[in-house]
């Protein structure tokens, strides 16, 4: 082989070497910009949530305002009392979905 040959595959080497850490680096980076999409897009569908529902929000809204203080504790009460079973029930289903039976 002539010594030209070896430089190239060498030089071929090198740059592989060189495009996989440029990889490694590119996904480490993709990983936190994937972060940031998904929170984009959570934000994205809770905004086409509010235009296909403005009057289930415009009456929420008329709601907190026309409310009385004690009353509003006790929607807020209530709401984090569902809140909490439903984040139970979400748990449930995770850990059933893990069982191996």
């Amino acid at each position: 082989m002539t010594s030209r040959l070896l430089e190239l595959r060498e030089e071929r080497g090198l740059l592989r070497a060189r495009c996989a850490e440029q990889r490694r680096a590119l996904a480490q980076h993709a990983f936190v910009l994937e972060r940031a999409c998904a929170l984009a897009d959570r934000a994205k569908a809770g905004g086409d949530w509010i235009k296909r529902h403005p009057a289930l929000v415009g009456g929420a809204a008329t709601f907190l305002v026309l409310a009385r203080p004690a009353r509003l504790r006790r929607v807020w009460r209530l709401a984090r009392w569902v809140h909490g079973l439903w984040r139970g029930w979400r748990g449930i289903v995770h850990l059933r979905d893990k069982l191996p039976f």
